[in-house]
């Protein structure tokens, strides 16, 4: 089998033809920074335009210049091609500093433009509730984003209910991916919503500077936190989230309050409640007795100040009683007097008698009749009679 040839001879012959190349030798490469990490006194990064992009290697980078991420640079250096990573790259000797890239450019741009919209403005912001009950986490369920953040939670709060929904924190799709997911959990009743993702170049972390996303976290009704790369990492979704913490671990910290520290806290409200109700029932007891006191101090006074009044009253009652029985008596014998005077008994005393004819009823000279039995009340008794003859004598 003499038709292949191994990896290592293959990647020689790459090295050679690249190393024998005088064009890629002692060149000046111009680009964009991005992803920029030092280790020791190396510096590694990626250099890109609008269409391609190379990593890129300076070794002791104290001789020279040290960019920033989204900074265009000139690079002086050769091609170089490393086999046993596989890897091609441009060592870079020296660099100098061109001004910002195109990309922070624009991003600049579409911050000034949203903020001068006020789309950053601190009037909008709505607040985290210092309590939550439940919280949703959107992120890659499969990276450490996420035990980070359940972990420094559980680390205080065994009750505090976390969901997680699993989203693209990196490439083309994942700004599709964020804002589906918000739209999803936006209205599901979730106190709060964490955008979490660890850090990562300009490139990685543009799915979070995307105008869509923030258009969309600004209409949520939900609290958003923004836990998006490190301390030093800034997105426009940490300015128009309702709070931007520096990493993905802190975000835990800001809702996971400590739950053994909340019940010691309530336990020592209770007790000072406890003792405020009881000295205010103590004082209200000893308010409840003065007062009765000088309210009865009061009415011995009045009554004191008005016993004499009340006896003169009863006295003047007195009098006037007497005199009302006085003359009510007078008027009873007087009344009696005129019964006694006009009582029929009396007038048949002095010789007169009284008549009734045949049916009972009283009857005189004009009403009797000849042959008609009549009685005669007389004072002793009565008599019954016949009535012989009417005689009527004229006045």
């Amino acid at each position: 089998m003499s038709d292949y040839i191994s990896v290592s001879l293959l990647t020689g012959y790459i090295k050679n033809i690249l190393g024998a190349e005088e064009l890629l030798h002692d060149i000046k490469l111009v680009g964009e920074v991005s992803g920029i990490r030092c280790s020791g006194p190396h510096a590694y990064f990626t250099l890109k335009d609008e269409n391609a992009q190379i990593q890129c290697n300076c070794f002791s980078y104290a001789k020279t210049y040290l960019p920033k991420g989204g900074e265009s640079v000139c690079l002086y250096g050769s091609v170089d091609f490393y086999p046993p990573g596989g890897k091609l790259s441009f060592n870079c000797k020296k660099i100098e500093p061109l001004g910002q890239g195109l990309l922070a450019i624009k991003l600049q741009e579409l911050k000034n433009k949203l903020e001068k919209a006020g789309y950053f403005d601190e009037r909008h912001k709505k607040p985290i509730p210092k309590y939550p009950s439940k919280v949703v986490v959107l992120t890659a369920k499969t990276g450490a984003v996420i035990r980070d953040i359940v972990t420094t939670i559980r680390r205080k709060n065994s009750i505090l209910d976390i969901n997680v929904v699993d989203v693209k924190v990196q490439g083309q799709f994942a700004e599709d991916s964020i804002i589906s997911a918000l739209d999803l959990v936006d209205g599901l009743g979730y106190d709060a919503i964490i955008i979490a993702r660890g850090g990562g170049s300009m490139e990685d972390l543009m799915p979070f500077n995307s105008e869509r996303l923030v258009y969309k976290i600004f209409d949520c009704k939900t609290p958003v936190i923004s836990a998006v790369g490190h301390e030093t990492d800034f997105t426009l979704c940490d300015f128009v989230a309702d709070i931007r913490v520096p990493t993905p671990t802190a975000s835990g910290e800001l809702v996971g309050y400590d739950v053994e520290e909340l019940q010691n806290a309530l336990k020592e409200y209770c007790n000072i409640f406890k003792t405020e109700l009881q000295n205010r029932v103590a004082n209200a007891e000893s308010q409840l007795i003065n007062t009765v006191k000088f309210i009865t101090s009061g009415l011995n006074l009045k009554i004191a100040a008005n016993e004499g009044k009340v006896k003169q009253i009863a006295s003047s009652l007195g009098n006037i009683f007497k005199l009302k029985s006085l003359e009510c008596e007078n008027n009873i014998k007087h009344i009696m007097a005129r019964i006694d005077a006009n009582n029929p008994m009396r007038i048949l005393g002095q010789g007169y008698s009284k008549m009734y004819g045949s049916d009972g009823l009283p009857a005189d000279i004009d009403s009797v009749k000849v042959g008609e039995d009549i009685t005669i009340l007389t004072n002793g008794g009565k008599i019954d009679a016949g009535v012989k003859k009417v005689i009527k004598i004229k006045g």
